[in-house]
Parts: C-alpha cells; structure tokens; sequence
C-alpha cells in the first residue's frame, strides 16, 4: 500500500500546481537535493499516519505532497517553499502558511538523513518528532 501511494505522489508532482513565491538566494548542504521519501505515524498527531515525498531543488526551494491516514481517511496534500542551511540546521520555509519548520539533521549515509525538530513552536503528540527521510532512486 505505502509503495503504491509513494509511487502516486512521484506522479503528482508533474501535474499538481500550488502555491508560487520568488525564492531567495541561500546556503544549501548539496547532499540533501533530490527526491526523498518518509513517513511517521502517532508523532505529529496520535492516532495519524503520515507519508511524504519531498522534492529538494538545488536552487533551495521543495514541492512537498503529504498523504494523511487517520480514522480509515486519507487526504493529500501539496506544499511549496524554500528550505536552507543556517548554522548547521536545515531551515524549511512553508510558503502558504509563511512558517518555518527548524532540524537538526545528520546525513547517515548517501540514501538516508535523519531530521529532528528543534522548532518550539510545532505543536506535536511527541515533543522528540524526529523522522529519517529515504532518497528516491531511479527505479524505486
């Protein structure tokens, strides 16, 4: 199931149009470009699974397209913004929404980056959110 909804969203982001900004110039870490995977259930909100698929510019802005699943429902959604580098911490500006979401990463090895959320202002089930994110690769 995961797999057919990860393969969906790959799909969608050819034909899905949202929000639009004129990004700004900023520090990016090279390593975490390209079109990553991830998931988590019960952290953000208990009793909710949620998937994403993250496209990575090197021009430092995503597309972003959650799938939610909570009480047997399951919603998509569509985020555009700009995320950088800052003092080591990977910035992640939602363009719609005009908040920004602060991590602290470490990349694990070439396919897999480890997040956890240093933003005090997230309101989240679990105060330790952290998530890994897999990179996509052509065939996956």
């Amino acid at each position: 199931m995961k797999k057919l909804i990860i393969t969906s969203l790959i799909v969608a982001f050819g034909s899905i149009s949202a929000q639009k900004a004129k990004p700004q110039s900023n520090k990016i870490d090279p390593k975490l470009v390209g079109m990553w995977k991830g998931g988590e259930k019960d952290q953000q909100i208990a009793g909710m699974e949620k998937l994403w698929v993250m496209d990575r510019r090197a021009d430092g802005t995503f597309a972003l397209i959650f799938t939610t699943v909570e009480n047997c429902e399951v919603e998509q959604h569509v985020e555009k913004g700009q995320w950088w580098i800052e003092n080591g911490e990977f910035h992640e500006l939602h363009f719609v929404t005009g908040s920004t979401d602060v991590y602290a990463y470490t990349v694990l090895d070439d396919s897999h980056i480890k997040f956890k959320s240093k933003s005090q202002t997230m309101d989240m089930a679990n105060k330790d959110y952290s998530f890994v994110d897999t990179k996509i690769e052509d065939g996956d």
